[in-house]
């Protein structure tokens, strides 16, 4: 599995992809047109995203699309 610890590495990052946080709540998150989104929640959680990985990192789950 890729480990990633940038923004950019989040925004390189394809259409369907699932990531989980590194942090205590090891938290899912799926990207969708561009937006990191949380299956539970319907507003985006880029910016949670964005802070959590440069923070603690992120696993790529899953890497699917382009």
């Amino acid at each position: 599995m890729d480990c990633v610890a940038t923004i950019r590495g989040l925004d390189e990052l394809p259409d369907g992809t699932v990531i989980e946080l590194l942090d205590m709540r090891e938290t899912r998150l799926h990207k969708e047109a561009g937006h990191w989104r949380s299956r539970g929640k319907a507003a985006t959680q880029n910016t949670y995203a964005y802070v959590n990985t440069r923070r603690y990192g992120a696993r790529v789950i899953e890497r699917t699309g382009q």
